[in-house]
């Protein structure tokens, strides 16, 4: 039995004048998430919810209950205290030791012939500075041509696009509720026009959850390369695979394929490290045109990477990443033999050789035990999710990747999605991301593809099964009382 109660009638018609008369008139960009991002912050609404014992709460928040690795907390703390990094500029694409380890770390992965360099890699604000930028790069070099684009995708994409006054192409996915999918290389290739100068990928795909298969990646590739195209692929999530034996690294095809000029990558630190506020990101590409561009970008706009200031943390996890990486994929157990490999190569790296051997095998076997534990944590909340909402779910996408998941909710045909969600924000307090959050017009999946609700399996159990809870419970009285809640008429 559900203890939720309807607000009274004055409760929204306060609500609709707050929407009306000062979130939606004095917005510059009526468009779904930015609406949606007015109204979850807006200090009247919220004393309202509070005036009504309404706690707000959330179930796609993108960021994770989970604290990062001690290690590297204790790296920061000791840097910042013998006054290292942070005291000092930096060239435009960052700290040159920072580069240095990432380049090695990333180079494993290539075959022999191959290896990056310091001089691939920037630093950035975020992977979200990294994205902006090669936007930026684009409205400068190509501002008339095409980028491609599967949607539902990470929603920075599609305002960075509008805000650079870019082409921005949007494909549909095809769903099936036995079997629904997001990602299709046919369908990129298809739709590909002789403008088309950017694809987008996100590997693993967010919200979704999805990676794309060797076989797609090499297909993908051989057509950029013939097409002269240039593959954007966000691998904020790469870390978060369940199985990581099945997630294929881009780069690796590309570089197989001789097609390495026709790749940027872009990484951060906010959801596989736990670190969201460092603001530590970084992309990296043997395309040294482009990279020579995002520099340039990055000095005009002087806004060094911050990602400098934590330069012993970037060491160190991409220390006990390379031997993790060669651990997986070579499928060597002998952790040792391999941390001894991994220090030598690690040679012009002052933050790693300062530390002994004893040392980082200490911290690579905290940082397993973490991980385990983390993906472990991951892993349940996913099971949760699904086990909760088994009666409210008609599609679903397989568990591959940690972090969020999208699901296809039942029985909510014909409802206007932008009123549901913020009804169930004033009546429950649920903050909650859907559908039209991750692209395409609201008229697009009320229609066609349907009520989807993203879901972040981050939480810690109690808060996340609570907000499942409030979600299910509020869809029942929804659905059998929608006159009594607020009718906007919105449609974005």
């Amino acid at each position: 039995m559900s203890s939720l109660a309807i607000p009274d009638r004055e409760y929204f018609l306060d609500i609709k004048r707050i929407l009306f008369d000062e979130i939606l008139s004095k917005n510059k960009i009526n468009e779904f998430n930015n609406i949606r991002r007015s109204i979850y912050g807006n200090e009247k609404i919220l004393s309202l919810l509070s005036r009504n014992n309404i706690r707000p709460g959330q179930i796609s928040s993108g960021v994770s209950d989970r604290k990062a690795y001690k290690g590297y907390i204790n790296q920061i703390i000791s840097d910042f205290s013998k006054d290292k990094f942070y005291r000092e500029y930096f060239p435009s694409r960052g700290n040159p030791e920072a580069r240095t380890a990432l380049s090695i770390y990333e180079s494993y992965k290539l075959s022999t012939s191959i290896s990056y360099s310091p001089e691939d890699f920037c630093l950035t604000e975020g992977s979200t500075g990294a994205i902006t930028m090669i936007f930026e790069y684009f409205k400068k070099n190509y501002p008339d041509k095409e980028i491609l684009i599967q949607s539902p995708n990470y929603y920075l994409y599609k305002f960075a696009a509008r805000y650079y006054g870019l082409n921005l192409k949007e494909l549909t996915p095809t769903l099936d509720n036995r079997n629904p999918f997001f990602i299709s290389v046919n369908s990129l290739i298809f739709n590909a026009s002789k403008d088309t100068k950017l694809i987008i990928l996100t590997n693993p795909a967010n919200p979704s959850g999805e990676i794309f298969t060797k076989e797609a990646l090499r297909k993908l590739f051989l057509f950029a390369k013939r097409r002269n195209i240039l593959i954007l692929v966000d691998e904020l999530f790469a870390e978060l695979v369940f199985q990581p034996q099945e997630y294929v690294y881009s780069d690796q095809v590309a570089s197989e394929l001789q097609a390495m000029s026709n790749l940027v990558i872009v990484k951060g630190f906010s959801k596989s490290k736990n670190l969201v506020g460092l603001r530590i990101g970084y992309l990296y590409s043997k395309n040294q045109e482009l990279i020579e561009g995002i520099a340039l970008i990055s000095q005009q706009r002087s806004s060094f990477s911050v990602g400098s200031n934590f330069t012993g943390l970037i060491c160190l996890d991409a220390f006990i990443q390379s031997v993790r990486w060669l651990s997986l994929y070579q499928k060597n157990n002998d952790y040792k033999r391999l941390i001894k490999k991994v220090y030598r190569d690690f040679t012009p790296v002052q933050s790693i050789t300062e530390k002994t051997y004893v040392n980082l095998t200490c911290e690579y076997e905290a940082y397993q035990k973490y991980f385990a534990s983390l993906m472990k944590f991951y892993s349940e909340r996913f099971d949760d999710s699904l086990t909760f909402l088994v009666k409210d779910i008609s599609a679903k996408f397989p568990k591959i990747s940690a972090f969020n998941t999208m699901v296809k909710i039942r029985n909510l045909e014909g409802v206007n999605s932008f009123d549901f969600m913020i009804n169930c924000f004033f009546t429950t307090g649920l903050k909650t991301e859907i559908g039209p959050c991750f692209g395409f017009d609201q008229k697009t999946w009320d229609d066609t593809l349907g009520f989807w609700l993203r879901i972040t399996f981050a939480q810690n159990k109690e808060t996340f099964i609570g907000g499942l809870k409030k979600f299910v419970d509020f869809k029942k009285i929804y659905l059998g009382n929608r006159k009594k809640f607020l009718d906007s008429g919105l449609s974005f």
